[in-house]
């Protein structure tokens, strides 16, 4: 039985024990007003329970309809005359309108429908490309306040820097502190005016190996308006074989020798005594000949780090072999210091001078990663121009290039104008010559081919919403085994891209989970519905008005019809109804009946 007849019942039940006990109470006076009163207070407590709904009907064209989504607020629809629409995978509190499971599948089970009113922050990109052809009028909420946008790494090698980077929307007059925390402790901060977006920007250099998950906390006084996760993977430091050739030890060389070393790069070092005669060390890897540079030799090295008087200095031979090294796929860094070219190799890039100022400190920037370094305390006065086939890849403050690089055959070659990085260490700026010396060579050195690669998407795979898993494999060999959580997916081959395969996921569960593609192993986060909440409302808000923007479709009058719209008659008229009754009836016992 419903539990609106079990109300009912045992609303009459009562309704005739009260009456009973009024008809025999022996004071007789006001005897119709208390059983009306009676009947009124029992009446009106079951349609708090069981609302009275009705259908009417309004006037609204044939061919459209209101579709509210997420971020859709009361009062904006509260004066809307028609049917009004909801997706069913979306929450709209105090807001009355008939669930949608599917939208696709309802446009079309209704081909009189061609005009859609969307109020809220509108659809996805996916849901807006199956609109194409009707007609959209969007109706936007105010801008959502919070992080609207963000990015970071979430797989780095040991060394790299996190840098975590976005834009915070503060749409409240009030100040919020926005902060990176990870591993149990504040790393840095940043203050957000009221009214203002503004664009943030974090970085540390992760301490730990393996997962972790920083946090990004927004906190206006002592309320916490969000915390976002941001996982990460630190991956060991992969064995890069490096290979320097010094022209004498100096201070930039010994610096750079200690901190390879400390971070397990395989490394051979040779620097010469005098003519012919070399001192060489073997720091993580096994010992070879360096007494002739040879292709047998540089093979086993993924860079080559030499200053431009020694690649002078060494026999034609040798430089040929390693023009032959690089074409092959080795990286090749030349620590330049003249203002003109000893070798056809460096003087592949062009140089000039540039007064030093004194006194001022050198500020160096990655010119992909727009990281800024600390100042380092040096006078900098040669410089690199950049060429139409050059990669600019450290600059200063005016712009003017430091380190440049050209690609060579399959290789790269690198021109690096400063010699006193280790400045950086002296001022106990570790992270600075990590983060410096980390991009010189993973830029320069050899590139690894991958097995396979994995994209996931959407950016933030989420509990319950579908993900796209897309793998690239060597070869366009067979099909490949996918699993992830235990559960055997069922790939697609890409037509024009026979070495791409995508399958489709339903996360159960939050957090780390593993996915296995053939004998590989990948990590993925699978975040909380609420997680990123704020940037997903601002990226589908973003995306309705550029789907509306390109709409080229006519505008259609169509003529009106009458829609049946079931209404409820508000509850407060009942409760009102109620109070009065009881306080009569409480009234007439305590006072009149005296």
């Amino acid at each position: 039985m419903e539990f609106k007849y079990i109300a009912i019942l045992v609303a009459l039940l009562l309704l005739v024990f009260l009456l009973y006990k009024e008809i025999k109470r022996p004071n007789k006076a006001r005897l119709f007003w208390r059983i009306l009163a009676n009947i009124i207070a029992v009446g009106c407590f079951v349609l708090l329970i069981v609302p009275i709904k009705y259908e009417t009907h309004l006037q609204q064209r044939a061919d459209e309809i209101i579709l509210l989504t997420q971020g859709t607020h009361p009062d904006s629809v509260a004066s809307l005359k028609g049917k009004k629409y909801v997706l069913s995978s979306i929450d709209l509190k105090n807001i009355k309108a008939t669930s949608i499971p599917d939208l696709s599948y309802f446009l079309k089970t209704n081909l009189n429908i061609r005009k859609l009113n969307i109020y809220g922050y509108g659809l996805n990109a996916v849901k807006l490309e199956k609109l194409k052809g009707y007609q959209v009028k969007f109706h936007p909420s105010a801008n959502p306040n919070g992080i609207i946008a963000a990015n970071w790494q979430e797989k780095l090698k040991a060394t790299d820097v996190l840098a975590v980077q976005g834009n915070y929307q503060n749409t409240s007059k009030q100040t919020i502190k926005l902060l990176l925390k990870g591993l149990g402790k504040t790393i840095d901060s940043t203050i957000i005016e009221g009214k203002s977006n503004k664009a943030f920007s974090f970085k540390t250099t992760p301490k730990q190996s393996g997962k972790a998950i920083y946090q990004l906390i927004a906190l206006q006084k002592n309320d916490t308006l969000s915390k976002e996760p941001i996982p990460i993977q630190v991956g060991d430091q992969p064995a890069m074989k490096v290979l320097i050739l010094a022209s004498f030890p100096d201070f930039e060389y010994k610096f750079l020798k200690n901190w390879l070393y400390e971070n397990h790069y395989p490394l051979a070092f040779r620097s010469q005594i005098s003519k012919n005669k070399f001192a060489s060390d073997f720091l993580n890897i096994d010992s070879v000949n360096l007494n002739q540079i040879n292709a047998s030799t540089l093979k086993k090295f993924d860079i080559l780090i030499i200053d431009e008087d020694e690649l002078a200095a060494i026999n034609p031979n040798e430089r040929i072999s390693i023009n032959v090294a690089v074409n092959n796929g080795m990286g090749l860094l030349i620590r330049v210091s003249g203002p003109k070219a000893l070798t056809p190799l460096s003087g592949r890039f062009t140089r000039f001078e540039s007064p030093v100022l004194k006194d001022k400190p050198l500020n160096l920037s990655l010119t992909e990663d727009h990281f800024k370094f600390k100042p380092l305390p040096i006078e900098q006065a040669l410089f690199l121009k950049s060429g139409e086939h050059d990669q600019s890849i450290i600059t200063d403050a005016g712009g003017k290039t430091l380190v440049n690089s050209s690609i060579s055959g399959a290789g790269k070659i690198m021109v690096s104008t400063p010699s006193s990085t280790y400045n950086w260490l002296l001022s106990g700026q570790k992270t600075d010559y990590a983060t410096y010396w980390s991009k010189l060579l993973s830029s320069a050195a050899k590139k690894r081919s991958e097995i396979l690669s994995v994209n996931i998407l959407p950016q933030f795979p989420t509990v319950n919403q579908k993900t796209r898993i897309i793998t690239d494999l060597a070869t366009s060999g067979k099909m490949p085994a996918l699993k992830i959580d235990d559960v055997a997916l069922s790939p697609r081959q890409n037509m024009e891209l026979p070495f791409q395969w995508d399958a489709f996921y339903w996360p159960q569960q939050a957090g780390w989970t593993n996915l296995q593609v053939n004998q590989s192993i990948e990590s993925v986060y699978i975040y909380e519905k609420t997680d990123w909440q704020t940037l997903k409302n601002q990226q589908t808000l973003n995306d309705t008005h550029q789907f509306v923007r390109n709409m080229r479709t006519a505008e259609n009058n169509t003529a009106l019809k009458d829609v049946f719209v079931e209404e409820e008659i508000s509850i407060w008229w009942f409760f009102a109804g109620f109070l009065l009754a009881a306080a009569f009836l409480w009234y007439e016992a305590r006072i009149l009946a005296v």
